[in-house]
């Protein structure tokens, strides 16, 4: 039986629902213009649910990430609500991982929250259930803040350009 993983974070940002989601829904395909974790990105296939593509194909900075691609299993612009399920690139110990994205707002602020859920295998998944919770608690945490300046200001955060660099 998987061991459930679910962390949640949310983060308000000074920007209208529509922008916000402009950003991240819209330019789905494009994260790794202002996610520090995400070195490149880019889109492949046309989605039937309407979103910019099917699929991103991302190369993260993190030592020991590989490769990830990140499909989109639901997409909601009615409600300003995303998933995507990495389909390739996860450890062995992570038999699925999803991760919803939900704006919540007006036309001055937006809370965006991110919700990730991974059903871990095995004697190292229920090992390292615990390590893998707090890290991707950290992840989601600068995600949220490196999203927060690029929206608002329009420039990428620090640990962008130090990554970068």
């Amino acid at each position: 039986m998987p061991h459930q993983v679910n962390i949640q974070e949310s983060i308000v940002v000074k920007v209208s629902k529509e922008q916000l989601w402009e950003i991240t829904a819209l330019q789905f395909d494009k994260i790794g213009d202002w996610s520090a974790g995400v070195l490149h990105s880019e889109g492949h296939g046309t989605s039937e649910l309407g979103a910019v593509c099917l699929e991103r194909h991302c190369n993260p900075s993190y030592k020991g990430f590989k490769k990830t691609t990140e499909r989109i299993i639901s997409y909601l612009p009615e409600e300003h609500q995303f998933t995507y399920r990495i389909v390739a690139g996860l450890p062995s110990m992570v038999q699925n991982a999803t991760n919803t994205w939900t704006h919540v707002g007006d036309e001055n602020e937006t809370t965006i929250t991110m919700n990730v859920n991974m059903e871990l295998l095995g004697f190292m998944g229920w090992v390292m259930k615990t390590p893998m919770k707090k890290q991707m608690r950290k992840i989601l945490r600068e995600n949220l803040e490196e999203l927060k300046v690029y929206a608002e200001t329009g420039q990428v955060h620090d640990r962008k350009n130090s990554v970068e660099n």
